[in-house]
């Protein structure tokens, strides 16, 4: 691999979760490349994600409003070198396509490999049967160790996250965050009720429940809220990716759904309980030690379907509140 001052783009997933753990891709690309100049192509719902991060130069934001035209002349115009492309669409090989960057890295899915340089056999499969993060590694070389996702955050943010959490009126180590939403469909989500009773054994042993989720969310995260009772707050809807991971470095652990907030809390150093359905822990688990995984794997599973094709959703209703508690919560 060369390691001279080249300009690298890296083009990471849309996705919140793969983009969290897409800072680990390039935490290693710039051990690699340390010479190297790397820019970020993001979503902009996931840009913000890449702020202050010393190993990126320049984060370019995109929404699919602007059309291809506009964003392929945006990063034409930067003159880059190499591109790693870390989704497997075809859209996004063809942008560092027609934007003539020289070397172009990926997995040669969706008939795309015609428009990579260097393209990798791709398997849904063998993709799957290991962590996400070794999977984007593997576009670096095979000498390359992946390196810890991680999201950094200035001293300002986590100030305001400091007087966020005072007001909680709560020690911080009787605080503990909830995850109980997930975009990706019910196939990963563990019952709101299950939710609600964890919630209520943890009030009564003294912990403070904070639960985090989108706005669109906020419904589920309300009732659970009301469901565990007073001194539980719900934050859905109302942090930035950014407030949200600097509130989330302040707390001991997190209890979560496999979602993208999973991946956030992991890197922003919590140890994280993560509740798995119909997606496979060895491919999008928390990265690194430490973090406590709960698969029931059914005869069926994994499935990685949104919805459960034999409607029992057994996978995740297997899983009990008791089975969830933290081990040094209640005797």
């Amino acid at each position: 691999m060369k390691s001279d001052n080249q300009k690298i783009l890296i083009r990471v997933p849309n996705w919140i979760g793969d983009a969290v753990i897409s800072t680990g891709f390039i935490e290693a690309c710039k051990k690699a490349q340390p010479e190297a100049s790397i820019s970020v192509m993001a979503h902009q719902r996931v840009a913000e994600l890449f702020e202050a991060n010393p190993q990126v130069s320049d984060i370019i934001a995109f929404n699919k409003e602007e059309g291809l035209r506009r964003i392929v002349r945006s990063i034409k115009t930067r003159g880059f070198d190499r591109a790693y492309i870390l989704p497997l669409s075809f859209s996004s090989a063809l942008i560092c396509f027609l934007a003539g960057i020289r070397e172009r890295i990926g997995y040669g899915s969706e008939l795309r490999g015609l428009l990579l340089t260097e393209s990798l056999k791709y398997s849904q499969n063998d993709f799957r049967s290991r962590h996400i993060l070794q999977g984007y590694t593997a576009l670096l070389g095979r000498d390359v160790v992946p390196q810890s996702p991680r999201v950094y955050l200035t001293d300002e943010e986590k100030e305001k996250a400091e007087k966020r959490l005072f007001g909680f009126k709560a020690k911080k180590e009787d605080l503990i965050g909830f995850g109980p939403g997930a975009a990706y469909g019910p196939a990963k989500m563990w019952p709101a009720e299950n939710w609600i009773q964890l919630g209520r054994k943890l009030s009564e042993d003294g912990k403070r429940v904070m639960i985090f989720g989108s706005a669109s969310e906020d419904e589920l995260c309300r009732d659970i809220a009301v469901g565990i009772g007073q001194g539980t707050a719900n934050l859905a809807g109302e942090l930035s990716l950014r407030e949200s991971a600097a509130l989330l470095s302040l707390i001991p652990s997190f209890i979560t759904n496999d979602t993208g907030v999973m991946h956030l809390a992991a890197a922003c150093g919590v140890k994280v309980t993560a509740i798995f359905g119909s997606t496979n822990p060895a491919w999008t688990g928390p990265w690194g030690e430490g973090h406590r995984i709960i698969y029931n794997q059914e005869p069926c599973s994994p499935c990685y379907k949104r919805v459960c094709r034999y409607g029992h959703y057994n996978c995740l209703k297997k899983i009990t509140p008791d089975g969830v508690l933290p081990d040094n919560s209640i005797a």
